[in-house]
């Protein structure tokens, strides 16, 4: 690690003997980076707070940290984000994280060094709620046994490349709110298994059967693994009362660059299951269907980006009702106007109380907004109550970023 030798510096320099790691109650002092119970058991350990500069080609392999922390078994929350992590998550030689049996937030992001898939074992993790693994070299399918993750509710997978697959059918994962996996090579259509709560009962059970198999085999897994695995297999099986992914609130699988996604259909009305929905990202695959008038249910949605698809037909008049429409990002795609004598539905759009701020209709088959209506449209969201400023046709602006909205939806 860079530093002059022998003396550690920033929150590294508090890892000294003399300084007890949780703090006492003559001494507040404690490790940066490090929380305790009341008991003096480690409950969360961030190495990103000691802000660690690791010599050029040197890296972390994850076995050898999760080695060091091993017997930290009260952990509740794990962040390692950018700490220069590199190596396989998983091995049939030795446990891994799924031994935390507490752990509830797992971020191992900005690690690129990280190669390989996603471990199954992670399955008994069953009080995870977040699990951030952007911007890692991860790869593979997504473990249809995540199925078993009921109390997650964010997982990350931000640039993403090496992904691939389908959306598993079984993760109708009654908690999630924030799916996030973008720039990735997932490929087929959204389960429809995710809306369907029958198809989903039947998904779980699937799941639950393979899970069993991985059991048998899971030869380096430590015995409470190995329980707990068990205790959460035998609830997976159980019939779900509706469909999964009720309280999803950020769906991103977009994909930006020169890259092309892979996810397609023309079911997109199936989306409009998904009720509380405030921002949906599909940017970038090749979805061919017209714009779903259905998605008018989506009455929490703030941001909806379809931008480079391949989708047809014109805007749905009935999307004057979406009065919580902040940004509408369709251009790129092969568009047209609206027949007849009808004024464009963005000119009811943005009427006293919208919150329209960003219309990017450019590069469809047919120009949807000229000059002369920009300008129209600019000076009347001015004019409303109250009045906000409108971007049109500049999706790289601020307005038009989706990316503040998934935080604070």
């Amino acid at each position: 690690m860079a530093g002059r030798p022998g003396r550690p510096r920033g929150g590294l320099a508090t890892w000294v003997d003399d300084i007890y790691m949780c703090g006492d109650f003559f001494n507040e002092q404690q490790w940066v980076g490090v929380s305790c119970n009341r008991e003096g058991h480690v409950t969360q350990l961030n190495l990103t707070a000691l802000d660690i500069t690791l010599r050029g080609g040197e890296g972390l392999q994850f076995f050898n940290v999760f080695a060091a922390i091993s017997n930290l078994t009260r952990m509740q929350s794990l962040v390692l984000s950018g700490v220069g992590l590199s190596g396989s998550l998983d091995s049939l030689q030795q446990p891994g994280l799924e031994t935390f049996q507490d752990l509830g937030h797992l971020d191992i992001s900005n690690n690129p060094g990280i190669r390989g898939g996603l471990p199954s074992a992670w399955f008994c993790l069953s009080a995870l709620r977040t699990v951030n693994v952007s911007n890692t070299g991860v790869s593979g399918t997504l473990p249809n046994v995540y199925a078993a993750l009921q109390q997650l509710q964010e997982f990350s997978a931000l640039n993403c490349s090496e992904l691939s697959g389908q959306l598993p059918p079984a993760w109708g994962l009654l908690n999630l709110e924030v799916l996030e996996i973008t720039n990735s090579k997932l490929s087929g259509e959204l389960p429809r298994e995710w809306t369907d709560a029958a198809a989903l009962r039947q998904a779980a059970a699937a799941a639950a059967s393979s899970t069993l198999l991985d059991l048998v085999q899971w030869n380096g897994a430590s015995p409470q693994s190995k329980v707990a695995g068990e205790a959460v297999v035998q609830s997976l099986p159980q019939p779900a009362a509706r469909a999964g992914l009720a309280k999803l609130r950020v769906l991103d699988l977009s994909v930006s660059g020169s890259s092309t996604g892979k996810i397609s259909g023309s079911q997109l009305d199936n989306f409009s299951a998904f009720e509380q929905l405030q921002v949906l990202l599909l940017a970038g695959h090749n979805f061919s269907s017209t714009l779903p008038p259905a998605w008018t249910r989506l009455q929490q949605l703030r941001v909806l980006d379809v931008s480079h698809n391949s989708l047809t037909g014109s805007i749905p008049y009935v999307y004057i009702s979406m009065r919580q429409l902040a940004v509408l990002r369709v251009h790129n795609n092969q568009l047209v106007r609206a027949a007849g004598d009808l004024p464009d539905p963005w000119e009811l759009m943005l009427g006293d109380g919208s919150k329209l701020q960003c219309l990017s209709v450019a590069g469809n088959k047919e120009l949807l907004v000229d000059e002369a209506a920009a300008a129209r449209l600019i000076q009347k969201a001015a004019e409303r109550g109250p009045p906000l400023p409108l971007e049109v046709n500049a999706p790289g602006s601020a307005a038009c970023n989706p990316t503040p909205w998934k935080r604070s939806s």
